[in-house]
């Protein structure tokens, strides 16, 4: 049955995108060219351009990649919640095999995957643009896989706020604004930094993309991390639905 579950939310998602094609094209060109002309930007700073900067195209390329994961994937579930609630479809979609709780991470993991499939098709160009050269591991789906966890985790946790007040889109944009300098900031990667949020991942996707060596110290590091993000949002989420059930404000708007 959870098959089926998720087999129905591939099959939204998917009607979606073929629906509203025009706004997921002009999605995938505004994320290029934010970057590029970020980019432009910085070139400009100097005569000498990037270079004097101690800028790196490429670490700077797959830290931006890492940074659209992170944000893209935080907002899915909440994002999810507020428009059924805006619809009046909340209270239903809590009626399906599993409760209101199953369906959202099943949803939360086909839009991760759309997510994740979409920022591959927003490097590629942006690679072929600046003349980056990639050379990703074999194994570099593992590199995804500690930051996409972490970022789920934490998506659970703003699913939670949307819970309570449905309407987050503010504060979402806070968080997103004070997400880019920190992200941008693991460009120039430190030993000290391994344990700050989300770090550990964005370093090891960073890894797999230019196919150096990896310790298991550090994949280990990541996953842990991961783990405790996703365990720490999942019990947030369980502790806020139980809670506006209780006061009747699941399917109020």
């Amino acid at each position: 049955m959870v098959l089926w579950q998720l087999w129905s939310e591939i099959l939204l998602d998917w009607s979606l995108t073929k629906r509203y094609w025009f706004d997921t094209l002009a999605g995938l060109l505004a994320s290029v060219l934010f970057f590029y002309s970020m980019v432009l930007g910085l070139e400009n700073l100097t005569p000498e351009g990037l270079a004097s900067l101690g800028l790196d195209l490429g670490p700077l390329l797959l830290v931006f990649a890492a940074f659209s994961l992170v944000v893209g994937t935080f907002q899915s579930i909440a994002y999810s919640v507020q428009s059924e609630a805006a619809l009046g479809t909340l209270e239903h979609l809590g009626l399906a095999r599993g409760g209101l709780l199953r369906q959202l991470l099943l949803r939360a993991l086909v839009q991760g995957l759309a997510g994740i499939t979409f920022n591959l098709l927003t490097l590629l160009p942006l690679v072929l643009l600046l003349g980056v050269r990639l050379t990703p591991a074999s194994w570099w789906p593992l590199g995804l896989l500690p930051l996409y966890l972490a970022a789920l985790g934490f998506a659970l946790g703003m699913g939670a706020l949307a819970l309570q007040f449905k309407r987050v889109e503010g504060f979402f944009t806070i968080v997103q604004f004070l997400f880019l300098p920190y992200f941008f900031s693991l460009v120039r990667f430190e030993p000290w930094m391994t344990h700050l949020p989300f770090a550990p991942g964005a370093y090891l996707l960073r890894l797999a993309f230019t196919g150096e060596e990896v310790s298991p110290g550090l994949l280990l590091l990541a996953l842990v991390q991961a783990l405790l993000f996703l365990g720490a949002g999942l019990f947030a989420r369980a502790w806020v639905y139980a809670a506006v059930r209780r006061r009747g404000l699941l399917g109020r708007y």
